[in-house]
């Protein structure tokens, strides 16, 4: 069976030795090499071939994000997770919009780092359990205030008048409006939705505390 090669880049050796110690344990992993933050360099990384760099960004968060960049740039094979201290939404989505694949804290118990490392080289993206709900509330909170953003004022009040089976005659002499003009927003308010039925328009102003 051909074992997953890993690279570890952390600025503190000795952490380095127990995590590689750790992982060398498992059937299908092997540590093809490690480095400092400092040496961690383009390459150290071809030198080794690895197929996933775990890189320590507690340790040194600066030169973490750089290597991310670098490594999602030049090496568009080549996976990478993190191990971070922060367990926020924004601190997870940057890591993950930069080209992470997964994101786990530096406790990370070394069974889950096992499984994420096994998920990752699967193509699949592996956030920590633990932190995993903050992230998805995060994205559910950005994709609302998005949603929001993008409807004018008048949108909304139209979508809220939709909602109590106005038709666009209707709402037009409610709002001094044409119906001309009605229809145009709501034409506009279709394809900001994203919908295309009356039931879908409903669902989106529901889902997005509209009504």
């Amino acid at each position: 069976m051909q074992k997953i090669k890993v690279f570890l880049v952390d600025d503190t050796p000795t952490l380095t030795r127990c995590l590689e110690k750790v992982l060398n344990k498992a059937t299908n992993i092997m540590v093809a090499g490690n480095a400092i933050f400092a040496a961690a360099n383009q390459k150290v990384i071809q030198e080794n071939v690895p197929d996933i760099v775990i890189i320590n960004l507690s340790s040194n968060e600066k030169k973490g994000a750089e290597l991310v960049g670098m490594i999602t740039k030049e090496f568009i094979a080549l996976k990478v997770i993190v191990l971070s201290t922060h367990d926020d939404f924004n601190s997870i989505s940057a890591m993950l919009k930069s080209g992470v694949k997964g994101y786990l804290l530096a406790d990370v118990k070394h069974s889950e780092l096992n499984k994420a490392i096994n998920k990752v080289m699967q193509d699949e993206t592996y956030i920590q359990n633990t932190v995993a709900g903050k992230f998805i509330n995060g994205y559910q909170k950005e994709n609302h205030v998005k949603a929001i953003n993008n409807l004018s004022p008048r949108e909304v009040e139209i979508i809220r008048l939709i909602a109590k089976e106005h038709t666009s005659a209707d709402i037009g002499k409610m709002l001094f409006i044409s119906e001309h003009t009605v229809e145009t927003h709501r034409k506009n308010i279709w394809r900001k939705a994203g919908v295309k039925s009356i039931v879908g328009l409903l669902n989106f102003a529901r889902e997005h505390q509209l009504i």
